[in-house]
């Protein structure tokens, strides 16, 4: 097997990648696909996508989510008729030499629980450990939404970054000090944040990446001071009103040791459509 790695995908390689996963989630009707992108990554010069090829046909495909610089998320793919060559062992290993090179060396291997090869693969890691799941929810009735006029939706820019910063930071303490994060929503196209104001006061925040078909939400905030009353359902549906702007459709992941944002994203309507576990393993 030959192996590419790259920090950037081009068109056709993507559409191989696409091509692949099509053909290995059939069997277990999987449906977690990669995301083809290094735009949250820490370091975008760091290669985060591996392929391995047989005869000029992508047979297998790896991928470092690198948000932080001491941790990866790892996802694969190899295709069914390909499985039990080693290509999975063969990509890690390259990906390995690049984290560590890099100083990250903790992963987080990520596996749909239908995933039958997914779990023969983490059998094979001796330390591997049972981190955490997401749940992977969606919305689509933008006619059920009710609107709230005392709120203010206004887009993050350079000018108001401050205010975006503070409010983000305080809802995601692990985020702070990650200037990419803040860079990646006012800088990409594809991606927009959101202050929320009500009666002239930052109460809170949410981000989109708007893809082809579906509005993306993540990062929905509220401010440690308005807190515990009632803002985050009214915040939830503001954020679908404006993702419905892109697209038909609102999807967002949700921690499973986060049962508050889980609860709240169900009783605004979401469902769930399907988890995915994360299983920790230190080089």
């Amino acid at each position: 097997m030959i192996i590419e790695k790259t920090n950037r995908l081009t068109g056709d390689q993507m559409a191989s990648i696409l091509n692949l996963e099509n053909a290995a989630f059939k069997e277990d009707a999987l449906e977690n696909y990669a995301f083809l992108s290094n735009e949250i990554n820490f370091n975008k010069e760091l290669p985060c996508f591996y392929m391995g090829y047989e005869n000029n046909e992508l047979v297998a495909f790896l991928t470092t989510f690198i948000p932080t610089s001491f941790e990866a998320e790892i996802k694969a793919v190899t295709h069914p008729e390909h499985r039990r060559k080693g290509h999975f062992k063969k990509l890690f290993q390259t990906a390995r030499e690049t984290l560590l090179a890099a100083g990250v060396n903790k992963v987080l291997f990520v596996v749909e629980p239908k995933s039958k090869s997914g779990a023969s693969v983490i059998k094979t890691f001796e330390d591997v450990k049972s981190h955490h799941s997401e749940y992977k929810m969606s919305y689509s009735n933008s006619k059920a939404l009710i609107e709230y006029p005392e709120l203010q939706l206004i887009q993050v820019n350079n000018e108001n970054r401050e205010i975006f910063t503070e409010i983000t930071h305080d809802a995601f303490p692990e985020l702070e000090g990650d200037s990419n994060f803040i860079d990646a929503v006012i800088n990409f196209k594809n991606r927009k944040g959101f202050i929320v104001y009500k009666e002239g006061v930052p109460v809170g925040v949410f981000d989109f990446n708007y893809k082809e078909a579906s509005s993306f939400l993540y990062g929905l905030g509220i401010a440690t001071p308005h807190r515990g009353k009632g803002f985050g359902k009214e915040l939830v549906k503001a954020a679908l009103i404006e993702g419905f702007k892109k697209s038909d459709k609102v999807v967002l992941d949700v921690d499973s040791e986060n049962p508050r944002a889980f609860n709240l994203y169900k009783k605004c309507g979401f469902q769930i459509d399907f988890q995915v576990d994360y299983y920790r393993y230190e080089f």
